[in-house]
């Protein structure tokens, strides 16, 4: 995933704002990854200026100043805006963007899928079945139950998906040794197997 900067600023306190957009400009001087954007920068810095002073003025909480003041915030936040998609045109090198002040956006993290830790094994309450149970790891959206005959040099599995940890396998040779196995599911299609079991069908 290609790295980006956070233009999100509403969340931001007036006073974490503005020193946010000091540090952008204050990074940006001068940095030699982005000459060519060094002429928005006068202009940004006398933004931020103007808003610092109507910050101070809005503090006696008059209708006007505080009016005046939402005024520059705005004004300050479209500029850097402008500026961070200007540098996002120019690179998505991760190395260069920390030097330009601005707050990366988070990348999402894969999220990790566990596997089940154990599978139960029970006799059906009819001849032939056997009932399977998993437990249920974060993250799991649904299950692959599967069943193989246990014995034999290699396994064939017939599976089984659904949205329960917990399976009934009908229709089985009585006497015979099967294997068993439950994978859990996750959102982006990962399987992550439990220890295989084995048991006898009745």
């Amino acid at each position: 995933m290609k790295s980006s900067i956070n233009r999100n600023q509403k969340s931001l306190s007036d006073a974490e704002f503005d020193s946010r957009a000091l540090h952008v400009v204050n990074s940006m001087t001068d940095n030699s990854h982005f000459p060519l954007l060094q002429d928005r920068l006068p202009a940004i810095k006398a933004a931020e200026e103007k808003f610092a002073a109507d910050l101070a003025a809005a503090k006696t909480l008059g209708r006007q100043a505080v009016a005046v003041k939402n005024e520059s915030r705005a004004v300050l936040e479209g500029l850097l805006n402008a500026l961070a998609l200007l540098i996002m045109a120019q690179t998505d090198d991760v190395v260069m963007l920390v030097t330009t002040g601005f707050v990366l956006r988070k990348k999402n993290e894969p999220r990790v899928l566990n596997a089940p830790t154990s599978i139960k094994l029970s006799a059906g309450i009819n001849s032939g079945e056997i009932a399977s149970f998993v437990n249920k790891p974060r993250g799991a959206v649904g299950f692959l139950h599967q069943i193989s005959e246990a014995e034999g040099s290699e396994r064939v599995w017939t599976s089984t998906a659904t949205t329960s940890n917990k399976h009934l396998f009908t229709n089985l040779q009585p006497g015979k040794l099967y294997a068993v196995r439950s994978a859990a599911v996750g959102s982006k299609g990962q399987l992550a197997f439990s220890p295989v079991a084995t048991i006898y069908a009745q």
